[in-house]
């Protein structure tokens, strides 16, 4: 019997739902269009944001990455300098096509960034609208699970971001409704297209390796089951293992030579009270920025509709014996509760980092948990009848206003101008235009003193340097023996800090300051003992 390509006879609803991503995208993003990052996370986005103006500083050399930062995290917790800022990190094409934008538009300005995130959130939508269009057949059910991805709190606040995640999502979107396509229709170069855009999305972003695994593993049921063949996947497989494999052997070798800003060890609990103690944590802080409370009611119906919808199939089956099931259909259900064991075990091996890190659940969770919710949409009856189907669309109506309000509420509370990041950019705005009225060259070497997040101010400042973000001795003192040229410190920052730090703020002379930032050299001796010393007007 001749599959039906649900996809080609759709064209008018995927239509619909392109200019539903697009405009709702643009409706929660535009304000945030331009934003520096700062806020939640703004160290992590000012690292990735400094990827990509690295690449025009180093003439696009793709496997050289480098920041603006010469002493690395890792693996000396930025104690040691080195004589270059080139950096070990996952496979940064992100970044690199954001660097080729900035040519191209000629200005590192921070919308030239999130509009490349933007336009991979918005490709990466429209395949899960696809790849649940596939598992439903329905779309009203395809567009709603999509709505539920664009207001999820996290993912709406990385959506045009500087982190490779939501990139590398979209890429794992796409790879996903290839296989789903494949499994679907037997197409065998839908297999060799997924596994390949899943190997690609783990190069970008490692986890996203529990992905790969879990389609691979499924696809080995399925041949186990004589549903596929083994033979015509082993060049593909191969191909992608041995491309990931030979990046980490490159990324090893820069991280040995260069050290690196990015983490690249595992995180675990040192015992069983320790990870429940970082899990509630996580719960404490994130559990209603993954999902809204609404997203959480909506999936506990779900499943207790599709868990009756499930016995009354079986009720019918048993009844009519000469009844079909659609044996792909069922299958498929094992393919998210694979990708969900990989991602309980990544959560035991990284479950440190889960509190403090949201975008972690856009790296595992997130994607599972939508096919599970298109999966449990697909168990319910499709509506025919068009009085019902219209109920049903005003039903849905209200709900996605009640999440697009809710996330427009988080987007807003993420933002809190209280925030050390954003004082940062504020202190530090204009900085590059003070720096040059003081003719202090584009390639000084300066060290930002007391500044968080690390590379932000080097952004803004046009300059690089090293970065002292604590106040640790064993962090500061060999950073005052370093080859720098300027010591730059905020101005807030050295009164509030003065009496705490006064063997080192005490030594610095001021050379000119705005209002905000202070442009100093080293004494060996002390020689303000207070901050209205350092201030006064010079004679």
């Amino acid at each position: 019997m001749k599959l039906i390509d649900y996809e080609k006879i759709n064209t008018k609803g995927f239509l619909i739902a392109a200019a539903f991503i697009v405009a709702l995208g643009i409706g929660i993003q535009f304000k945030y269009l331009n934003e520096f990052p700062a806020f939640i996370h703004a160290w992590a986005q000012d690292d990735r944001y400094a990827l990509a103006i690295g690449f025009l500083d180093n003439d696009f050399d793709l496997f050289h990455p480098e920041t603006m930062i010469y002493n690395k995290q890792f693996p000396g917790w930025w104690e040691e300098a080195y004589d270059t800022t080139i950096t070990a990190v996952d496979f940064p094409i992100h970044e690199y096509i954001v660097a080729l934008l900035m040519k191209l538009f000629g200005t590192t300005s921070p919308w030239v960034f999130r509009l490349w995130t933007m336009i991979c959130s918005f490709i990466g939508l429209f395949f899960l609208y696809k790849l649940s269009y596939l598992i439903t057949e329905d779309f009203q059910k395809s567009l709603f699970v999509t709505a539920i991805a664009m207001t999820s709190p996290v993912y709406a606040y990385y959506f045009n971001g500087f982190l490779p995640g939501i990139p590398a999502f979209a890429m794992g979107v796409v790879g996903m409704w290839a296989y789903i396509k494949y499994v679907k229709q037997g197409k065998k170069k839908f297999f060799h297209l997924g596994i390949l855009l899943m190997a690609l999305a783990t190069l970008m972003r490692t986890s996203f390796a529990i992905e790969l695994i879990a389609v691979l593993g499924f696809e080995l049921l399925r041949i186990f089951r004589k549903e596929s063949t083994f033979a015509d996947k082993l060049p593909t497989v191969i191909i992608s293992f041995a491309l990931i494999v030979a990046y980490m052997l490159w990324n090893s070798h820069l991280r040995s030579q260069y050290g690196s800003l990015f983490l690249n060890e595992l995180m675990p609990a040192d015992n069983v009270e320790d990870f429940r103690d970082f899990l509630n944590d996580a719960k404490n802080n994130w559990e209603y920025q993954y999902f809204q409370k609404l997203h959480y009611r909506i999936f506990e119906v779900l499943a207790g509709l599709s868990v009756i919808a499930g016995i009354i199939r079986l009720i019918m089956k048993l009844k009519n014996k000469d009844g079909k099931t659609k044996k792909n259909q069922l299958t498929i259900w094992f393919l998210p509760i694979i990708y969900l064991i990989g991602c309980l075990l990544f959560l035991i091996a990284m479950i440190r980092q889960f509190p403090n890190h949201d975008y972690y659940f856009v790296d595992t969770f997130f994607l599972p948990i939508l096919m599970l919710y298109a999966l449990m949409l697909s168990a319910l009856p499709r509506i025919k009848n068009y009085v019902v189907g219209g109920i049903s669309l005003v039903a849905l109506g209200i709900l996605c206003f009640f999440m697009i309000s809710n996330v427009n509420e988080t987007q807003v509370s993420r933002r809190w101008i209280e925030d050390g990041a954003y004082k940062t950019y504020l202190n530090f705005d204009g900085a590059d235009q003070f720096l040059d009225s003081l003719n202090i060259p584009r390639n000084t070497k300066i060290l930002s003193l007391y500044t968080y997040p690390q590379n932000g101010s080097f952004i803004q400042m046009k300059r690089k340097g090293f970065s002292v973000m604590w106040h640790k001795e064993n962090i500061v003192n060999p950073a005052l023996t370093w080859d720098f040229d300027y010591i730059v410190v905020e101005n807030q920052v050295f009164r509030d800090t003065f009496e705490e730090r006064k063997d080192v703020l005490g030594r610095l002379n001021r050379i000119a300051d705005n209002g905000r930032i202070s442009v100093c050299t080293l004494s060996d001796t002390i020689v303000c003992s207070n901050p209205e010393e350092f201030f006064a007007e010079k004679q």
